[in-house]
């Protein structure tokens, strides 16, 4: 047997043909002479004196033939004869034809002809040629046509014999601003893009405005679809892909076994072992084992193995391994391992292990590393930022050392304390490094009102078994210009240390603060005080 490159070899050949209401008899000799080979067949199976009109360039024999005699006929190929047959009766039967542009009278590709009633479609070909598969022949039919930059147009098929239809569509003024939202920020998102063929996209396009509701469907791939080329254009209730599906919508249930993407809408639930994807707002559940997008806004819970993705708000809570990412803001939650970002308004919680970024903080933060660029809220972490929040360097000496050196940022409500501090003194000495919290109580707008707790850890020769000293410390603030202000006020320490005997030229703090009083074996404390003056390049 031959190979069926080489079976195929006259069928592929490409021609132009153009004839207007020509014999088909003729039009078969003039097919003949510019591919050099010979047509058999029986003249009581294929009318030769049927009139027809072909206009085709560079288009295979084989699709000219389709187009001639309606797909009714078996093509074969022996030797340099193609041989015209009766085609068996199919279960199935085809309607063709040819889409041309109304001015130009030029071909218009990648055009969509559906049939609603059937929900049948195809895509028009270089040569602006289709042909839809029908299951049954409930006559007449309705056939529409679309495109982008094009006015729709419907067409009625009476019977069989309307097969090889000319059709004219009609450009149209496009509205580009609406193009472009459309289909930069939907329909088009990049996961669409990478797993959804460019023909299948492109109809999709054309169909913007044709959307039906059904109550199931099932696919193996996107295009491989009980709904077909029109799935993307179909809002189920339950929704099952085994391996992907690419829909309008789900309103119900969807589950895929490696992903399932959504044009527009969904909400109850979708469930995906790599990835869900919608174009639209989601309501309900959304669950995958790596990734989930939704182009819109979220109102329930999304939970991701790896990271989630909403493009608008978030009502509701984002959970997942590695971490989220609300564009529009938060109003509810997001929890992640690794880290949190909301692009707007943070109102709720955020919880991360690594970090959390809010634009606007309006809730409460707890991680590691917590940033914002404006906050109302409290930041709970090892470093809170504030970008245009409040800042304070402050000079303070202490009963522990003379020379302290704090560096503050958060806002009001919480703030961030990073201490510095060494007594300088060759017979005495002793540096402290330190980490606290602290609130500010607003008296007027010349006083405030600090209250601040922090653990500082003393190197007094050896950094083993270091003492540590739990300080709260409060103070009255007085403000003397824009930028500079006056503190002082008591504090209470407690201090505990492994060490029984310091280093010679260290510190044994065994005298400082007033009212001391042993707690335990290896700790004591005392009231002490502090005092000096800050630097606030952003007022608190």
């Amino acid at each position: 047997m031959l190979p069926a490159c080489h079976a195929q070899k006259l069928l592929n050949e490409n021609i132009s043909v153009s004839v207007r209401n020509q014999p088909v008899a003729q039009v078969l000799k003039l097919i003949e002479e510019q591919g050099k080979f010979a047509f058999s067949y029986n003249s009581d199976i294929v009318p030769g004196d049927s009139l027809v009109s072909v206009s085709v360039k560079s288009v295979s024999v084989k699709r000219v033939l389709e187009i001639m005699l309606q797909g009714k006929y078996l093509l074969r190929e022996k030797g340099n004869y193609i041989i015209i047959q009766r085609a068996p009766k199919e279960k199935y039967y085809h309607i063709t034809g040819q889409v041309l542009d109304f001015e130009t009278k030029k071909e218009v590709d990648y055009a969509s002809v559906y049939s609603k009633q059937q929900l049948v479609s195809d895509l028009t070909d270089d040569a602006g040629l289709f042909k839809l598969r029908f299951h049954d022949r409930t006559f007449p039919y309705t056939l529409t046509f679309s495109k982008i930059g094009y006015a729709d147009t419907s067409i009625v098929v009476n019977s069989e014999t309307d097969s090889g239809i000319k059709v004219f569509i009609y450009p149209k003024a496009i509205d580009l601003d609406t193009l472009v939202i459309t289909n930069s920020e939907k329909s088009h998102f990049w996961l669409a893009r990478l797993l959804v063929s460019s023909r299948l996209r492109a109809q999709s396009r054309n169909l913007s405005n044709f959307f039906i509701a059904l109550p199931f469907q099932a696919s193996l791939t996107p295009g491989l679809s009980t709904h077909g080329r029109l799935s993307p254009q179909i809002t189920n209730k339950f929704s099952l892909n085994i391996y992907g599906g690419y829909t309008a919508g789900v309103n119900g249930v969807e589950i895929g076994g490696l992903f399932n993407i959504s044009k527009k809408d969904a909400r109850y639930l979708q469930m995906a072992t790599t990835f869900n994807a919608v174009a639209g707002n989601f309501k309900g559940l959304q669950i995958v084992g790596i990734y989930n997008q939704i182009m819109d806004s979220l109102s329930g819970v999304q939970l991701s193995g790896a990271g989630g993705f909403v493009h608008g708000l978030v009502k509701g809570v984002q959970i997942s391994g590695a971490g989220n990412f609300a564009r529009g803001g938060i109003h509810g939650a997001q929890i992640s391992s690794l880290g949190n970002i909301s692009g707007k308004n943070m109102r709720g919680l955020q919880v991360a292990a690594v970090f959390n970024y809010a634009k606007n903080l309006k809730g409460v933060q707890i991680g590691m590393v917590n940033l914002s660029d404006t906050s109302s809220g409290y930041s709970i972490g090892f470093l809170n930022i504030v970008k245009k929040g409040s800042g304070q360097v402050s000079l303070y000496a202490n009963e522990l050392v003379p020379w302290n050196i704090a560096w503050k940022s958060g806002n009001s409500k919480l703030y961030n304390i990073f201490i510095v501090g060494s007594s300088m003194n060759i017979r005495h000495k002793a540096n402290i490094f330190g980490f606290g919290f602290g609130h500010e109580f607003i008296l007027n707008k010349n006083l405030k009102f600090n209250t601040e707790i922090t653990h500082q850890s003393i190197y007094l020769g050896k950094w083993t078994n270091q003492p540590i000293v739990y300080r709260l410390q409060t103070g009255l603030d007085i403000k003397l210009s824009k930028q500079f202000s006056l503190n002082a006020g008591p504090s209470f320490s407690l201090f505990s240390s492994q060490q029984k005997e310091f280093k010679t030229d260290y510190q044994s703090f065994a005298d400082k603060g007033f009212f001391r009083f042993k707690v335990g074996q290896n700790a004591q404390a005392w009231l002490g005080w502090q005092g000096g003056l800050s630097w606030n390049y952003r007022r608190f």
